[in-house]
């Protein structure tokens, strides 16, 4: 497990025994090490400075829809990476952790008022486009305020790609993105608008792609399409090539990162655009867990049941994807081998983590860790049940620091009121 180790029988976050954390701050929290990340962002650009010229590294955006937590932010911007936006509320975030909008990207789907107006106000580097009453929109708040604004344009290239059907966004039949021919019509009517700037194109197929070939006809058909812009006398400067890099849950094989580069350069250099990448679990996926405490130890004629203080609220991805994360246990590793059903506590039979798991023998109040839980772990957490919202902690060597605080049942209702009528 990356960035979390054995020592003297412990499971460790970097020099942080997580037992420690647990007396701390209590369990279900998400532990998150920062060397880890940091490592994912160097591997990334190391690969893109072997294959690419000095002067020609692509923008590295994070995709923080996979964790926004303004320490994570504010770490990543220190390294030099730029920023991939879904909503309004990522960009305050992220210009709450210091980027600024010459490296931010707007990606989302379906941007509203609010946000294009927030996103011009920030002088955001791009709004990727994604269906032509968009571009509508983005033209009209820019005239309100006097802005123009760069636009890319989304190319949906009918591939498949990512490790479930969820996460796989580059098919015919999903909502993102636009056809070839609709961008070559988008491009002319951008260009005769008066506040936009058409600039380039993106694509983005998927994410958990492990296999590195299947980036190449995606990129191969931009490259065709940027060709035939530029012959129909359309200016092309940004080429977006999205993310969708996988990590490791269970047995998965890491992309070549080489290999990818290569693609890159073989491909999209030639091009001669500004290169923006989007890379968003590949960061932090695996420099998380959610460490949790087993609460019971259920045996009926039928199953073992491990009963977790985490529950589906705090991390869905088990139940909405059918996903694997690892399950371990934080002591106790060369215990008998047993089979458990994890769960959780919330009143619904899909708050299951694993069904028919072996793993060394738990017993009550041990402390369990779900591995790979840094993407899309407290990102999508809830307060189904009524539960609060678990603490996040950041550790960075011998460093330790709570980066958001547990929320209490006070906070959970502070925003409710009851009307003076009932």
């Amino acid at each position: 497990m990356t960035g979390f180790t054995e020592k003297n029988g412990i499971l460790h976050v970097d020099n942080i025994p997580l037992p420690d954390i647990a007396a701390q701050y209590g369990t279900p929290c998400y532990v998150y090490s920062a060397s880890v990340i940091k490592a994912q962002f160097n591997a990334l650009k190391t690969a893109m400075l072997s294959a690419l010229p000095a002067d020609r590294q692509p923008l590295l955006c994070y995709a923080c829809k996979a964790n926004t937590n303004l320490a994570i932010l504010k770490l990543l911007q220190t390294l030099g990476s730029g920023l991939e936006i879904v909503s309004e509320g990522e960009l305050f975030k992220g210009l709450k952790a210091g980027f600024t909008g010459n490296n931010i990207i707007s990606t989302s789907f379906g941007k509203n008022e609010d946000e294009i107006k927030a996103c011009l106000k920030a002088d955001i580097l791009q709004f990727n486009i994604e269906a032509p009453e968009e571009l509508e929109n983005v033209n009209k708040f820019a005239a309100e305020m006097n802005k123009c604004a760069n636009v890319v344009f989304r190319l949906n290239p009918n591939l498949s790609g990512g490790g479930h059907n969820k996460i796989s966004t580059g098919r015919k039949e999903d909502k993102f993105g636009n056809t070839a021919e609709d961008i070559l019509t988008l491009y002319k009517r951008a260009e005769d608008m008066s506040n936009v700037n058409p600039v380039g194109l993106a694509i983005h197929i998927g994410s958990q792609i492990s296999q590195v070939e299947v980036f190449k006809p995606g990129f191969e058909k931009m490259a065709e399409l940027v060709q035939i812009l530029r012959a129909q006398g359309h200016t092309v400067t940004h080429t977006d090539i999205g993310g969708g890099f996988p990590i490791v849950y269970d047995n998965e094989k890491n992309l070549d990162l080489d290999a990818y580069a290569r693609w890159v350069r073989d491909i999209i250099l030639p091009l001669n655009t500004q290169i923006q990448m989007e890379p968003g679990r590949y960061m932090v996926g695996n420099a998380g867990v959610l460490l949790t405490k087993a609460q019971y130890i259920k045996t009926t004629p039928s199953k073992k049941f491990i009963v977790l203080d985490a529950a589906m609220n705090d991390l869905i991805r088990p139940t909405l994807y059918e996903a694997y994360h690892a399950i371990h246990p934080v002591t106790g590793h060369n215990a008998q081998i047993e089979t458990y059903d994890v769960v959780g506590p919330i009143c619904e039979s899909g708050d299951v983590f694993a069904k028919n798991r072996q793993m060394p023998m738990v017993n009550k109040d041990d402390l369990v860790v779900i591995q790979s839980s840094g993407a899309y772990g407290f990102a999508m957490a809830s307060n189904y049940n009524t539960r609060p919202l678990p603490p996040e902690i950041m550790v960075d060597g011998d460093k330790i620091a709570l980066i958001n605080k547990r929320q209490t049942l006070e906070e959970i209702i502070a925003r409710e009121t009851i009307p003076e009528w009932l």
